[in-house]
Protein backbone atom coordinates (compact mmCIF):
# COMPACT_ATOMS: atom_id res chain seq x y z
CA UNK A 1 0.00 0.00 0.00
CA UNK A 2 1.27 3.91 -0.72
CA UNK A 3 1.92 5.40 2.02
CA UNK A 4 0.88 9.40 2.92
CA UNK A 5 3.63 11.23 3.39
CA UNK A 6 3.36 14.64 5.42
CA UNK A 7 4.69 17.76 3.71
CA UNK A 8 7.11 20.16 5.45
CA UNK A 9 5.76 23.21 4.01
CA UNK A 10 1.82 21.64 3.65
CA UNK A 11 1.60 20.01 6.96
CA UNK A 12 4.16 21.49 9.51
CA UNK A 13 6.05 24.56 8.99
CA UNK A 14 2.88 26.49 8.17
CA UNK A 15 0.62 27.36 6.91
CA UNK A 16 1.03 31.05 6.68
CA UNK A 17 -2.13 32.51 8.42
CA UNK A 18 -4.23 34.91 10.22
CA UNK A 19 -4.15 33.55 13.83
CA UNK A 20 -5.63 32.61 16.01
CA UNK A 21 -5.75 28.35 15.57
CA UNK A 22 -4.40 26.61 12.59
CA UNK A 23 -6.82 23.78 13.34
CA UNK A 24 -9.85 26.00 13.76
CA UNK A 25 -9.10 28.93 11.48
CA UNK A 26 -6.43 28.00 8.69
CA UNK A 27 -8.04 24.38 8.81
CA UNK A 28 -11.55 25.37 8.27
CA UNK A 29 -10.24 28.36 5.56
CA UNK A 30 -8.87 25.13 3.55
CA UNK A 31 -11.85 23.97 4.01
CA UNK A 32 -14.05 26.48 3.27
CA UNK A 33 -12.11 27.55 -0.14
CA UNK A 34 -12.23 23.50 -1.18
CA UNK A 35 -15.76 23.98 -0.55
CA UNK A 36 -15.89 26.24 -2.83
CA UNK A 37 -13.45 24.79 -5.57
CA UNK A 38 -15.77 21.99 -5.87
CA UNK A 39 -19.01 23.98 -5.92
CA UNK A 40 -17.33 25.99 -8.69
CA UNK A 41 -18.48 29.15 -8.58
CA UNK A 42 -19.63 31.79 -6.13
CA UNK A 43 -20.97 30.72 -2.61
CA UNK A 44 -24.00 32.75 -1.59
CA UNK A 45 -25.53 30.75 0.74
CA UNK A 46 -24.50 27.87 3.00
CA UNK A 47 -24.58 26.19 6.45
CA UNK A 48 -21.77 24.99 8.51
CA UNK A 49 -23.47 22.15 10.83
CA UNK A 50 -20.98 21.62 13.70
CA UNK A 51 -20.77 17.79 15.02
CA UNK A 52 -22.50 18.84 19.03
CA UNK A 53 -20.07 16.95 20.96
CA UNK A 54 -17.12 18.34 19.26
CA UNK A 55 -14.85 21.20 20.05
CA UNK A 56 -16.42 23.69 17.21
CA UNK A 57 -19.29 24.69 19.32
CA UNK A 58 -17.10 26.03 22.39
CA UNK A 59 -14.40 27.27 20.63
CA UNK A 60 -15.54 27.98 17.18
CA UNK A 61 -15.76 31.99 17.78
CA UNK A 62 -12.51 32.24 20.23
CA UNK A 63 -10.50 30.43 17.85
CA UNK A 64 -11.45 31.67 15.15
CA UNK A 65 -13.39 28.84 13.06
CA UNK A 66 -16.42 31.40 12.25
CA UNK A 67 -13.99 33.68 10.63
CA UNK A 68 -11.81 30.80 8.62
CA UNK A 69 -15.00 28.62 7.25
CA UNK A 70 -16.57 31.98 6.39
CA UNK A 71 -13.38 33.58 4.62
CA UNK A 72 -12.87 30.26 2.78
CA UNK A 73 -16.82 29.74 1.44
CA UNK A 74 -16.44 33.17 0.07
CA UNK A 75 -12.71 32.87 -1.38
CA UNK A 76 -10.49 34.42 1.05
CA UNK A 77 -7.83 31.85 1.57
CA UNK A 78 -5.94 31.35 5.28
CA UNK A 79 -2.54 33.59 4.52
CA UNK A 80 -4.60 36.77 3.03
CA UNK A 81 -5.44 39.42 5.96
CA UNK A 82 -8.76 39.73 5.18
CA UNK A 83 -10.08 36.31 6.32
CA UNK A 84 -10.05 37.79 10.01
CA UNK A 85 -12.95 40.34 8.83
CA UNK A 86 -14.62 37.92 6.96
CA UNK A 87 -17.51 37.46 8.57
CA UNK A 88 -18.63 41.05 8.28
CA UNK A 89 -17.47 40.72 4.62
CA UNK A 90 -19.79 37.87 4.15
CA UNK A 91 -22.37 40.32 5.58
CA UNK A 92 -21.65 43.29 3.39
CA UNK A 93 -21.90 40.87 0.08
CA UNK A 94 -25.38 39.67 1.17
CA UNK A 95 -23.31 35.84 1.56
CA UNK A 96 -25.86 34.34 4.20
CA UNK A 97 -23.19 31.72 6.37
CA UNK A 98 -25.22 30.22 8.94
CA UNK A 99 -23.08 27.86 12.19
CA UNK A 100 -25.26 25.36 13.63
CA UNK A 101 -24.80 22.24 15.56
CA UNK A 102 -26.53 18.79 15.28
CA UNK A 103 -25.24 15.21 15.83
CA UNK A 104 -23.42 13.72 12.76
CA UNK A 105 -22.14 10.68 14.42
CA UNK A 106 -19.63 11.65 15.68
CA UNK A 107 -16.02 10.74 14.40
CA UNK A 108 -13.53 13.29 15.13
CA UNK A 109 -13.83 16.43 17.58
CA UNK A 110 -13.20 19.01 14.68
CA UNK A 111 -15.91 17.27 12.42
CA UNK A 112 -18.55 19.44 10.75
CA UNK A 113 -21.01 19.38 8.15
CA UNK A 114 -20.84 21.95 4.83
CA UNK A 115 -24.49 22.29 2.73
CA UNK A 116 -24.17 24.53 0.04
CA UNK A 117 -27.37 26.46 -1.46
CA UNK A 118 -28.34 27.90 -4.58
CA UNK A 119 -29.82 30.99 -4.58
CA UNK A 120 -33.52 30.36 -3.98
CA UNK A 121 -32.64 28.04 -0.95
CA UNK A 122 -31.97 24.84 -2.61
CA UNK A 123 -29.25 22.31 -1.36
CA UNK A 124 -27.05 22.21 -3.90
CA UNK A 125 -24.34 19.94 -2.33
CA UNK A 126 -23.18 18.41 0.98
CA UNK A 127 -19.21 17.79 1.68
CA UNK A 128 -18.14 16.39 5.69
CA UNK A 129 -15.03 17.85 6.86
CA UNK A 130 -12.76 17.56 9.31
CA UNK A 131 -9.77 19.89 10.44
CA UNK A 132 -7.10 17.52 11.62
CA UNK A 133 -4.63 19.96 13.13
CA UNK A 134 -1.59 22.41 12.37
CA UNK A 135 -4.18 23.49 8.80
CA UNK A 136 -4.59 20.13 7.81
CA UNK A 137 -7.99 18.67 6.83
CA UNK A 138 -10.15 16.01 5.23
CA UNK A 139 -12.74 16.31 3.29
CA UNK A 140 -14.73 12.78 3.26
CA UNK A 141 -17.83 13.09 2.17
CA UNK A 142 -19.03 14.41 -1.01
CA UNK A 143 -23.02 14.00 -1.36
CA UNK A 144 -22.55 11.05 0.92
CA UNK A 145 -19.80 9.43 -1.55
CA UNK A 146 -16.81 8.99 0.32
CA UNK A 147 -13.85 10.69 -1.01
CA UNK A 148 -10.60 11.53 0.07
CA UNK A 149 -9.53 15.52 -0.63
CA UNK A 150 -6.90 17.10 1.24
CA UNK A 151 -6.12 19.91 -0.62
CA UNK A 152 -2.49 18.20 -1.82
CA UNK A 153 -3.91 16.65 -4.85
CA UNK A 154 -5.93 17.02 -8.34
CA UNK A 155 -8.89 15.18 -8.44
CA UNK A 156 -12.26 15.06 -10.47
CA UNK A 157 -15.61 13.68 -9.45
CA UNK A 158 -18.00 12.67 -11.90
CA UNK A 159 -21.70 11.77 -10.79
CA UNK A 160 -23.62 9.89 -13.17
CA UNK A 161 -27.38 9.03 -13.12
CA UNK A 162 -28.36 6.81 -15.78
CA UNK A 163 -26.43 4.20 -17.97
CA UNK A 164 -26.48 6.79 -20.70
CA UNK A 165 -24.08 9.51 -18.51
CA UNK A 166 -22.07 6.42 -17.31
CA UNK A 167 -21.00 6.21 -21.46
CA UNK A 168 -20.38 9.74 -21.40
CA UNK A 169 -18.07 9.72 -18.75
CA UNK A 170 -16.32 6.91 -19.39
CA UNK A 171 -15.33 8.05 -23.16
CA UNK A 172 -14.13 11.36 -21.67
CA UNK A 173 -12.13 9.51 -19.06
CA UNK A 174 -10.60 7.14 -21.77
CA UNK A 175 -9.90 10.17 -24.61
CA UNK A 176 -7.34 12.01 -21.84
CA UNK A 177 -6.16 8.26 -20.69
CA UNK A 178 -7.24 8.37 -17.34
CA UNK A 179 -7.13 6.00 -14.25
CA UNK A 180 -11.00 6.22 -12.37
CA UNK A 181 -12.58 3.81 -9.71
CA UNK A 182 -16.18 3.87 -8.86
CA UNK A 183 -18.82 3.86 -6.08
CA UNK A 184 -22.59 3.56 -6.21
CA UNK A 185 -24.74 5.05 -3.56
CA UNK A 186 -28.49 5.04 -4.20
CA UNK A 187 -28.83 4.84 -7.96
CA UNK A 188 -25.65 6.92 -8.93
CA UNK A 189 -22.44 5.92 -9.87
CA UNK A 190 -19.50 8.02 -9.13
CA UNK A 191 -16.11 8.12 -10.77
CA UNK A 192 -12.98 9.69 -8.72
CA UNK A 193 -10.66 10.69 -11.18
CA UNK A 194 -6.83 11.37 -10.21
CA UNK A 195 -5.09 13.27 -12.50
CA UNK A 196 -1.73 15.15 -13.02
CA UNK A 197 -0.84 18.72 -12.10
CA UNK A 198 -0.53 19.18 -16.18
CA UNK A 199 -3.15 17.12 -17.11
CA UNK A 200 -6.13 18.98 -19.18
CA UNK A 201 -9.32 17.91 -17.92
CA UNK A 202 -11.70 20.29 -20.32
CA UNK A 203 -13.30 17.20 -21.72
CA UNK A 204 -14.31 15.97 -18.41
CA UNK A 205 -15.47 19.35 -17.51
CA UNK A 206 -17.72 19.64 -20.81
CA UNK A 207 -19.70 16.78 -19.05
CA UNK A 208 -21.43 19.40 -17.22
CA UNK A 209 -25.29 19.63 -17.82
CA UNK A 210 -24.84 16.77 -20.26
CA UNK A 211 -27.87 13.82 -19.90
CA UNK A 212 -27.20 11.66 -17.29
CA UNK A 213 -24.62 13.50 -15.61
CA UNK A 214 -25.69 14.93 -11.76
CA UNK A 215 -22.77 16.98 -11.03
CA UNK A 216 -18.73 17.07 -11.99
CA UNK A 217 -16.82 18.47 -9.70
CA UNK A 218 -13.04 19.58 -9.44
CA UNK A 219 -10.47 19.30 -6.49
CA UNK A 220 -7.44 21.71 -7.02
CA UNK A 221 -4.74 21.86 -5.92
CA UNK A 222 -4.43 24.68 -2.48
CA UNK A 223 -0.88 23.80 -0.70
CA UNK A 224 1.72 25.46 -1.17
CA UNK A 225 3.26 21.61 -2.39
CA UNK A 226 1.38 19.40 -4.99
CA UNK A 227 2.23 15.61 -3.30
CA UNK A 228 3.04 12.68 -6.04
CA UNK A 229 2.77 9.08 -5.58
CA UNK A 230 5.83 7.87 -3.19
CA UNK A 231 7.09 4.02 -3.28
CA UNK A 232 9.26 4.93 -0.50
CA UNK A 233 11.35 7.47 1.31
CA UNK A 234 12.47 7.88 4.30
CA UNK A 235 9.02 7.90 6.40
CA UNK A 236 10.42 8.33 10.26
CA UNK A 237 14.02 8.63 11.98
CA UNK A 238 14.49 5.61 12.60
CA UNK A 239 14.34 4.74 8.25
CA UNK A 240 16.25 8.17 8.49
CA UNK A 241 19.13 7.46 10.76
CA UNK A 242 19.73 4.39 8.54
CA UNK A 243 19.71 5.66 5.36
CA UNK A 244 21.76 8.98 6.17
CA UNK A 245 24.52 6.47 7.63
CA UNK A 246 27.36 6.68 5.74
CA UNK A 247 26.13 9.05 2.80
CA UNK A 248 27.83 12.20 4.91
CA UNK A 249 24.29 14.38 4.82
CA UNK A 250 23.19 16.37 7.70
CA UNK A 251 19.56 16.75 8.86
CA UNK A 252 18.61 19.81 6.67
CA UNK A 253 19.91 18.18 3.57
CA UNK A 254 17.83 15.17 4.23
CA UNK A 255 14.49 17.86 4.64
CA UNK A 256 15.13 19.11 1.14
CA UNK A 257 15.82 15.61 -0.26
CA UNK A 258 12.35 14.44 1.27
CA UNK A 259 10.12 17.12 0.23
CA UNK A 260 11.69 16.85 -3.00
CA UNK A 261 10.85 13.12 -2.94
CA UNK A 262 6.93 13.63 -1.84
CA UNK A 263 6.35 16.45 -4.02
CA UNK A 264 6.55 17.90 -7.40
CA UNK A 265 9.33 20.73 -5.75
CA UNK A 266 12.93 21.24 -6.42
CA UNK A 267 15.35 22.07 -3.90
CA UNK A 268 15.74 25.56 -5.47
CA UNK A 269 11.78 25.98 -4.75
CA UNK A 270 12.18 24.12 -0.93
CA UNK A 271 15.27 26.70 -0.30
CA UNK A 272 12.13 29.54 -1.58
CA UNK A 273 9.36 28.17 1.11
CA UNK A 274 12.22 28.01 3.76
CA UNK A 275 12.92 31.51 3.43
CA UNK A 276 9.57 32.92 3.03
CA UNK A 277 8.59 30.77 6.32
CA UNK A 278 12.00 32.46 7.60
CA UNK A 279 10.74 36.02 6.65
CA UNK A 280 6.54 35.68 8.33
CA UNK A 281 8.71 34.12 11.76
CA UNK A 282 10.74 37.03 11.55
CA UNK A 283 8.32 39.39 11.38
CA UNK A 284 6.15 37.68 13.71
CA UNK A 285 8.61 38.20 16.72
CA UNK A 286 7.81 41.88 16.46
CA UNK A 287 5.24 42.57 19.18
CA UNK A 288 1.56 44.26 17.57
CA UNK A 289 1.54 47.71 17.92
CA UNK A 290 1.05 49.55 20.58
CA UNK A 291 -2.27 50.86 19.06
CA UNK A 292 -3.34 47.02 20.03
CA UNK A 293 -4.12 47.17 23.45
CA UNK A 294 -5.54 43.96 23.82
CA UNK A 295 -6.43 40.56 22.81
CA UNK A 296 -10.01 38.85 23.03
CA UNK A 297 -9.15 38.88 27.22
CA UNK A 298 -5.81 39.61 28.04
CA UNK A 299 -4.09 42.88 27.30
CA UNK A 300 -1.05 42.80 24.97
CA UNK A 301 2.45 42.94 27.67
CA UNK A 302 5.23 42.01 25.44
CA UNK A 303 6.31 45.68 24.62
CA UNK A 304 5.94 46.81 28.19
CA UNK A 305 7.54 43.26 29.02
CA UNK A 306 10.44 44.55 26.63
CA UNK A 307 11.30 47.51 28.69
CA UNK A 308 11.21 45.91 31.59
CA UNK A 309 13.42 42.99 30.29
CA UNK A 310 16.12 45.77 29.78
CA UNK A 311 15.85 47.23 33.07
CA UNK A 312 15.83 43.88 35.41
CA UNK A 313 19.45 42.35 34.81
CA UNK A 314 18.86 38.17 35.58
CA UNK A 315 22.52 36.66 36.12
CA UNK A 316 23.21 34.63 32.87
CA UNK A 317 19.86 34.68 31.86
CA UNK A 318 21.59 35.31 28.31
CA UNK A 319 19.53 34.99 24.97
CA UNK A 320 16.68 33.22 26.79
CA UNK A 321 15.42 36.45 27.26
CA UNK A 322 15.65 37.13 24.02
CA UNK A 323 13.43 34.01 23.08
CA UNK A 324 10.95 34.65 25.80
CA UNK A 325 9.96 37.90 24.48
CA UNK A 326 9.88 36.58 20.55
CA UNK A 327 7.37 33.61 22.00
CA UNK A 328 5.50 36.21 23.45
CA UNK A 329 5.84 38.68 20.40
CA UNK A 330 4.89 35.90 18.23
CA UNK A 331 1.17 34.76 20.23
CA UNK A 332 0.25 38.34 21.11
CA UNK A 333 0.05 38.49 16.94
CA UNK A 334 -1.61 35.11 16.65
CA UNK A 335 -4.05 36.13 19.15
CA UNK A 336 -5.13 39.35 17.11
CA UNK A 337 -5.65 37.60 14.21
CA UNK A 338 -2.31 39.04 12.48
CA UNK A 339 0.20 36.61 10.09
CA UNK A 340 2.05 33.88 11.65
CA UNK A 341 3.10 30.61 10.55
CA UNK A 342 1.95 27.68 12.32
CA UNK A 343 4.73 25.70 13.17
CA UNK A 344 3.38 23.41 13.76
CA UNK A 345 -0.01 25.00 15.34
CA UNK A 346 -1.14 28.50 15.46
CA UNK A 347 -1.49 27.20 19.61
CA UNK A 348 2.47 26.43 19.63
CA UNK A 349 3.24 29.52 16.92
CA UNK A 350 5.92 31.05 18.82
CA UNK A 351 8.23 28.78 19.59
CA UNK A 352 10.10 27.50 16.47
CA UNK A 353 10.25 31.01 15.63
CA UNK A 354 11.58 32.22 19.38
CA UNK A 355 14.04 29.07 19.73
CA UNK A 356 15.07 28.94 16.44
CA UNK A 357 14.97 32.07 14.37
CA UNK A 358 15.88 34.69 17.01
CA UNK A 359 18.51 32.13 18.79
CA UNK A 360 19.75 32.58 14.80
CA UNK A 361 19.70 36.25 15.02
CA UNK A 362 21.51 36.54 18.52
CA UNK A 363 24.07 34.25 17.06
CA UNK A 364 24.68 36.48 13.92
CA UNK A 365 23.97 33.93 11.79
CA UNK A 366 22.87 34.25 8.10
CA UNK A 367 19.89 33.44 6.84
CA UNK A 368 21.19 30.46 4.66
CA UNK A 369 22.23 29.06 8.11
CA UNK A 370 18.72 29.64 9.66
CA UNK A 371 17.36 28.18 7.34
CA UNK A 372 19.03 24.89 7.33
CA UNK A 373 17.54 25.16 11.34
CA UNK A 374 13.99 25.58 9.84
CA UNK A 375 14.22 22.75 8.02
CA UNK A 376 15.61 20.37 10.21
CA UNK A 377 12.65 21.42 12.40
CA UNK A 378 10.18 20.88 9.87
CA UNK A 379 11.83 17.51 9.15
CA UNK A 380 11.21 16.29 12.21
CA UNK A 381 8.03 17.72 12.43
CA UNK A 382 7.26 15.53 9.54
CA UNK A 383 8.09 12.42 11.00
CA UNK A 384 5.13 13.68 13.75
CA UNK A 385 2.79 14.25 11.26
CA UNK A 386 3.65 10.60 9.99
CA UNK A 387 3.14 9.21 13.23
CA UNK A 388 1.48 10.87 15.61
CA UNK A 389 -0.78 13.60 15.47
CA UNK A 390 -0.57 18.10 15.65
CA UNK A 391 -4.35 18.35 16.83
CA UNK A 392 -5.03 19.36 20.53
CA UNK A 393 -8.71 18.18 20.22
CA UNK A 394 -7.00 14.87 19.43
CA UNK A 395 -3.66 14.50 21.33
CA UNK A 396 -4.06 17.84 23.72
CA UNK A 397 -0.83 20.17 24.11
CA UNK A 398 1.83 17.36 24.28
CA UNK A 399 1.05 17.27 20.35
CA UNK A 400 0.77 21.26 19.99
CA UNK A 401 3.48 22.71 21.89
CA UNK A 402 5.17 19.62 22.93
CA UNK A 403 5.69 18.78 18.73
CA UNK A 404 6.96 22.43 17.98
CA UNK A 405 9.46 22.34 21.17
CA UNK A 406 10.67 18.93 19.89
CA UNK A 407 11.44 20.42 16.18
CA UNK A 408 12.43 23.13 17.64
CA UNK A 409 15.02 21.36 19.36
CA UNK A 410 16.64 19.57 16.09
CA UNK A 411 16.58 22.92 14.87
CA UNK A 412 18.63 24.52 17.78
CA UNK A 413 21.05 21.47 17.05
CA UNK A 414 21.30 21.68 13.32
CA UNK A 415 22.46 25.72 14.11
CA UNK A 416 25.05 24.76 16.53
CA UNK A 417 25.99 21.85 13.57
CA UNK A 418 25.40 19.20 15.56
CA UNK A 419 24.77 15.44 14.10
CA UNK A 420 22.01 14.05 12.33
CA UNK A 421 21.65 11.87 15.87
CA UNK A 422 22.03 14.88 18.08
CA UNK A 423 19.24 16.37 16.18
CA UNK A 424 16.81 13.54 16.73
CA UNK A 425 17.63 12.97 20.76
CA UNK A 426 17.15 16.47 21.51
CA UNK A 427 13.78 16.31 20.09
CA UNK A 428 13.25 13.12 21.55
CA UNK A 429 14.58 15.14 24.96
CA UNK A 430 12.30 18.20 24.34
CA UNK A 431 9.03 15.82 23.56
CA UNK A 432 9.18 13.62 26.55
CA UNK A 433 10.22 16.98 28.93
CA UNK A 434 6.10 17.74 27.41
CA UNK A 435 4.37 14.43 27.55
CA UNK A 436 1.01 14.29 29.12
CA UNK A 437 0.70 18.28 28.63
CA UNK A 438 -2.90 18.55 28.52
CA UNK A 439 -4.77 21.33 26.26
CA UNK A 440 -7.11 23.72 27.90
CA UNK A 441 -7.50 26.96 26.58
CA UNK A 442 -9.34 29.25 28.76
CA UNK A 443 -12.60 30.37 27.06
CA UNK A 444 -11.30 28.54 24.32
CA UNK A 445 -9.01 31.62 23.58
CA UNK A 446 -5.45 30.64 22.99
CA UNK A 447 -4.02 33.43 25.10
CA UNK A 448 -4.63 31.45 28.62
CA UNK A 449 -2.39 29.05 29.13
CA UNK A 450 -1.17 29.05 25.62
CA UNK A 451 1.57 32.00 25.82
CA UNK A 452 3.14 30.89 28.99
CA UNK A 453 3.61 27.37 27.47
CA UNK A 454 4.82 28.76 24.04
CA UNK A 455 8.04 30.28 26.26
CA UNK A 456 8.20 26.96 27.98
CA UNK A 457 8.46 25.06 25.67
CA UNK A 458 11.08 27.08 23.28
CA UNK A 459 13.36 27.82 26.42
CA UNK A 460 12.74 23.18 26.76
CA UNK A 461 14.18 22.96 23.34
CA UNK A 462 17.02 25.30 23.73
CA UNK A 463 18.11 23.41 26.95
CA UNK A 464 17.54 20.06 25.15
CA UNK A 465 19.80 20.83 22.65
CA UNK A 466 22.44 21.97 24.87
CA UNK A 467 22.02 18.69 26.78
CA UNK A 468 22.28 16.15 24.20
CA UNK A 469 25.28 18.55 22.95
CA UNK A 470 26.90 18.10 26.17
CA UNK A 471 26.76 14.64 25.65
CA UNK A 472 23.27 13.93 27.59
CA UNK A 473 21.45 10.78 26.09
CA UNK A 474 17.43 10.73 26.55
CA UNK A 475 17.84 6.91 25.77
CA UNK A 476 14.30 6.99 24.25
CA UNK A 477 14.41 6.88 20.49
CA UNK A 478 12.58 9.94 18.62
CA UNK A 479 10.16 7.43 16.66
CA UNK A 480 9.12 5.42 20.12
CA UNK A 481 8.64 9.07 21.95
CA UNK A 482 6.56 10.08 19.24
CA UNK A 483 4.32 7.04 19.29
CA UNK A 484 4.06 7.01 22.69
CA UNK A 485 3.13 10.72 22.46
CA UNK A 486 -0.09 9.76 20.35
CA UNK A 487 -1.03 6.86 23.03
CA UNK A 488 -0.83 9.33 25.31
CA UNK A 489 -2.82 11.61 23.59
CA UNK A 490 -5.57 8.41 23.08
CA UNK A 491 -5.49 8.17 26.88
CA UNK A 492 -6.15 11.48 28.14
CA UNK A 493 -10.28 11.62 28.74
CA UNK A 494 -11.76 14.37 26.10
CA UNK A 495 -11.99 16.85 28.74
CA UNK A 496 -8.78 17.23 28.74
CA UNK A 497 -8.12 18.03 24.92
CA UNK A 498 -9.34 21.06 23.77
CA UNK A 499 -12.98 21.03 24.84
CA UNK A 500 -12.75 23.77 27.20
CA UNK A 501 -14.21 21.42 30.22
CA UNK A 502 -10.84 20.35 32.03
CA UNK A 503 -7.69 21.78 33.28
CA UNK A 504 -7.76 25.81 33.55
CA UNK A 505 -10.65 26.27 32.65
CA UNK A 506 -13.14 24.93 34.76
CA UNK A 507 -11.14 26.80 37.65
CA UNK A 508 -12.78 29.10 39.46
CA UNK A 509 -11.16 32.06 37.49
CA UNK A 510 -10.82 30.18 34.59
CA UNK A 511 -15.03 29.67 35.26
CA UNK A 512 -15.46 34.02 35.22
CA UNK A 513 -13.02 34.79 32.46
CA UNK A 514 -15.64 32.23 30.75
CA UNK A 515 -18.82 33.67 31.71
CA UNK A 516 -17.42 37.27 30.58
CA UNK A 517 -15.87 36.11 27.44
CA UNK A 518 -19.21 33.74 26.12
CA UNK A 519 -22.02 36.87 27.30
CA UNK A 520 -20.52 38.62 24.37
CA UNK A 521 -20.38 35.73 21.89
CA UNK A 522 -23.26 34.48 19.01
CA UNK A 523 -25.31 31.43 20.30
CA UNK A 524 -25.53 28.18 18.63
Amino acid sequence: MERVYSSIFNDVLGPVMNGPSSSHSAGCARIGFMTRCLYGKDITQADVVFEELGSYPSTYVGQGSNFGFTGGLIGIPAEDPRLKDAVSIAKEQGRKIVFKKASLGFKHPNQARIDVFAADGHKEFSVMTYSIGGGMFQITELDEFQVAIDGSSRQVFICCETSEGIALAEVALERIGAAWSTQRVKNRTLYTVPLTRTQNCDSILALRGQPGISFVRIAEVIMPVARKAVKDVPFNATETMTYAAGNGKSLWELAVEYECGIGYVTPEQVQNLAQHTLDVMRAAVIPPEESVKKMEFLPCRCREMETQYQKIHFPDVGVLGRVMLAAVGVMENSCTHRIVAAAPTAGSSGVVPAAVVTLGDQMGLPDEEIRKGLLAAGLVGAFIANQATFGGEVGACQAENGSASAMAAAGVVQLLNGTVEQSFQAASLAMQNMLGLICDPVAGLTEIPCIGRNVSSATNAIMSAYMVLCGFNPVIPLDETIITMGRVGEQLPEELRCTCRGGLCVSPTGCKITQEVEATRPKL
